[in-house]
């Protein structure tokens, strides 16, 4: 579709979008492929459903199948650099360089990443080159050999000069020169007729530093960073304060003048196997979806095919393996698997040139969050072939602070693109509040032996709760039994016959799937404890219409993209105020009118909160987390407070017989259907209609009178 070939796709991805019924590119689609195609890091922000996922996987899918198909299985060549830059192939993982070699970064906050040139000076002269500090941290410049360490002047064939006004080699930290910082251009100057190296800052030279030994004769320029950046000029471009009678080392005669051969390229037959992008999603649902999408695009693109693997659930590691070897571009995973086979060497990693990390909000910030960061300082800066690793974050929620510090530590100048802006709700959405208030609703007393009930999470203990009595273990008990009973009655009051129940554990989902199946409602839930088959299957019977509600938790729910949602039901709110968006969200799309309700309990409620180690698993610690236990008192009321000045807006609030007033401009409406009512805007439109033609009268006055008075 000429459309999406305008942001720089190929027609063949157009076919196959136009086959998807992707009429347009969506807003992040415009912004975000022409960025990833243009080779730099992005940061999305967008919500579920604005096409995030083909933003990110469209371009990938472009240059992974260019990459294969313009290199294909060439021979492993070696070329001799005609300009002195930071040497790729020398360097720690850890340091970022510029497709010239002259601009190095590292964001690691407390691990130092070195580098060498690619040229070495011998013999005789007086040799020069600069470094300018363009990011404020900590830096060495200096010289060394090629059997020295990266780590600048820790060994005794390399010697530095630090930001600190200190010189060091061999481990041997003395006073020298100056401190320096960012702004300041400083000067690295060997001596080979006197065997001496000494540095300058802003053109002040310093005494000699060292005194160099004869039998070291092959100097190499060498720089060490930590949460930094250097800008260096090895003579390509005037200095800033050469020093009389020195030479920069690009212009060194080539008799003294060695270049340190390099592969360029070495795409064996191997190296054309491995994968070329790594796409890291938080659950199950979301690889396959991505998945999906990926081989959607692909199957337009033949001669070579794209081929993909998926590194999540209980697949077998042999067979994942197996068809890595056969030769994937795209692995797409969820982390803990990802990050345990390229740990093991099961994920070649040496030509990726995509990390993208979808829903990185909860990837960075839960669990897998050190997993994430092992992968980050596995993964080489630079492929095989010299490009740059690019990293693509993207999620519906980017604003937090474990994104922003990911982005400064391993990220190069991203480029955000914020489509999102502050947290709001569609005006499709209706969402309103139900209080659950056990102490006067007391039919939860009648039914707390009954069968049919919603069978409670083990919390409290029989002991502890007196049917009749106002005590808080009591009333919590009730709180849970009751909101049982509202959502069957949401049900069938509101004749739902879709809906996405949200319950806080997984546990609590599958009593909730026991209960509506009991009173004849098809329902499944979607947790991690599922096998992969049967959380597949539960999605596609949902997606598909099969299934009428589906129950799950927060993780198992993000990011999924289900078309027509009517109804969400929240059992309990979340404890993050933007997860409550991200629910609510889950109705109101495509211009479809949906409904959220929220059951708030008027009292606290006590809730498992695992804090041991083994996370719940046969635990039965009912003490408060404040004395070594594992439960919290969840106060909901505090919770929706939260909720409403994050919106800033009061939610409105339904009684028990769950009857949803009638707004009077919206009238009656079908959640779930296309919103129809088009009398807002045309009412609107004759109430504003005499003031617009009483001010075109006025404008029409003015214009005359000015004219008039012109003539005289």
């Amino acid at each position: 579709m000429a459309a999406f070939e305008e942001l720089g796709l190929l027609p063949e991805l157009g076919e196959a979008v136009s086959e998807m019924n992707w009429e347009l590119p969506t807003a992040i689609q415009c912004d975000a492929v022409p960025a990833i195609l243009g080779g730099g890091d992005v940061l999305i922000a967008a919500e579920t459903g604005s096409g995030k996922t083909g933003a990110f996987s469209l371009p990938v899918t472009q240059i992974a199948y260019e990459t294969r198909k313009d290199k294909g299985v060439t021979k492993s060549t070696i070329s001799k650099d005609e300009k002195v830059s930071l040497n790729t192939r020398d360097r720690d993982i850890g340091l970022a360089i510029d497709e010239n070699g002259m601009r190095c970064e590292s964001r690691a906050p407390k691990v130092w990443n070195g580098a060498r040139a690619n040229a070495s000076v011998t013999g005789k002269g007086k040799y020069y080159y600069e470094v300018e500090i363009v990011r404020d941290g900590l830096c060495r410049v200096g010289w060394s050999t090629e059997r020295a360490r990266l780590d600048l002047g820790t060994d005794n064939e390399s010697w530095g000069f630090g930001g600190t006004g200190k010189r060091s080699h061999n481990r041997r930290f003395d006073d020298y020169g100056q401190s320096f910082t960012m702004g300041d251009t400083l000067g690295c100057l060997l001596d080979l007729d006197e065997k001496t190296i000494s540095w300058s800052k802003n053109g002040l030279i310093f005494p000699p530093a060292f005194s160099l030994s004869s039998s070291i004769d092959s100097f190499f320029p060498a720089v060490l960073l930590q949460s930094s950046a250097l800008l260096c000029n090895f003579g390509s471009t005037p200095f800033k304060y050469l020093p009389k009678s020195f030479t920069g080392v690009s212009s060194a005669p080539s008799s003294v003048l060695s270049f340190r051969s390099i592969p360029v390229h070495t795409a064996t037959p191997r190296a054309h196997k491995n994968p070329l992008a790594m796409i890291v999603e938080p659950t199950y649902e979301l690889v396959e979806q991505t998945l999906s999408n990926i081989n959607l695009f692909g199957a337009k693109l033949n001669d070579p095919p794209i081929r993909t693997v998926r590194v999540a659930g209980g697949g077998d590691t042999k067979q994942i393996i197996d068809r890595i070897e056969e030769g994937v571009e795209i692995v797409v995973g969820t982390p803990a698997r990802v990050c345990d086979l390229v740990e093991s060497g099961g994920i070649p990693i040496e030509s990726i040139r995509f990390v993208i990390l979808d829903e990185a909000d909860q990837i960075i910030s839960q669990q897998s969050a050190r997993m994430i960061e092992r992968l980050m300082e596995k993964l080489p800066r630079v492929t095989l072939d010299g490009k740059r690793l690019q990293i693509i974050v993207c999620s519906a929620t980017l604003h937090n602070q474990q994104v922003k510090q990911f982005a400064d530590r391993y990220m190069h100048f991203p480029a955000w693109i914020d489509l999102k802006g502050m947290e709001s709700i569609s005006d499709t959405v209706h969402h309103v509040v139900c209080p659950v208030d056990a102490a006067n609703d007391k039919q939860w007393i009648r039914i707390m032996h009954s069968d049919n009930r919603l069978e409670d999470d083990g919390v409290h203990l029989k002991k502890d709760v007196r049917p009749g009595t106002a005590t808080e273990e009591t009333l919590s008990l009730g709180t849970k039994v009751l909101k049982g009973i509202y959502v069957l009655k949401a049900i069938q009051v509101l004749e739902m016959k879709s809906a996405i129940i949200f319950c806080r554990t997984k546990q609590q989902c599958d009593h909730m799937e026991t209960y509506l199946r009991a009173n004849g409602y098809d329902a499944s839930s979607l947790h991690g404890d599922r096998s992969p088959e049967e959380r597949r299957d539960t999605l596609s019977r949902f997606k598909t219409g099969k299934l009428s509600f589906l129950i799950c938790t927060d993780v198992a729910a993000r990011g999924l993209d289900v078309a027509a949602i009517p109804f969400v039901i929240n059992v309990t709110l979340p404890d993050d105020k933007s997860q409550y968006i991200h629910r609510v969200g889950r109705v109101g799309r495509a211009d479809r009118m949906g409904l959220s309700i929220s059951f708030v309990s008027h009292f606290k409620e006590k809730v498992w909160y695992h804090t041991c180690k083994n996370r719940g698993v046969n635990c039965s610690n009912r003490n408060d987390v404040s004395t070594k236990g594992c439960t919290i008192w969840y106060n909901e009321k505090q919770l929706l407070g939260d909720i409403e000045e994050h919106i800033g807006m009061t939610i409105a609030t339904v009684d028990s017989d769950l009857r949803i007033p009638v707004d009077d401009i919206d009238g009656r409406v079908i959640y779930g259907a296309k919103r129809t009512n088009k009398a807002t805007g045309t009412s609107y439109a004759d109430r504003l209609k005499s003031s617009v033609s009483q001010l075109a009268d006025l404008e029409r006055n003015l214009q005359t009178s000015y004219l008039t008075m012109t003539q005289y």
